[in-house]
């Protein structure tokens, strides 16, 4: 019955010295591991530039859209002819 005690209690403890070992590697990456925020921000930068590249280019004074759309009918001629 001691034998099967002893057993018993080594396995225990095998089992909680193996339960540390994994708890300390996890923590251990988790500290090793940039914060979610970080990749996140990058995406978030680019999607406000974007969408303020966008809101300016909206903002086109008619003075230079109208000039855009001559030099586009000027040339549209030119390679018809």
């Amino acid at each position: 019955m001691e034998e099967n005690w002893y057993a018993v209690e080594q396995e225990v403890r095998d089992r909680l010295t193996e339960a540390r070992a994994g708890a300390r590697s996890r923590a251990l990456v988790r500290d090793l591991t940039p914060p979610h925020r970080g990749r996140y921000a990058v995406g978030i930068a680019l999607i406000r530039l974007g969408s303020w590249g966008l809101a300016s280019g909206m903002r086109l004074p008619t003075e230079v859209a109208r000039t855009v759309a001559a030099l586009r009918a000027a040339t549209d001629r030119s390679l018809r002819t």
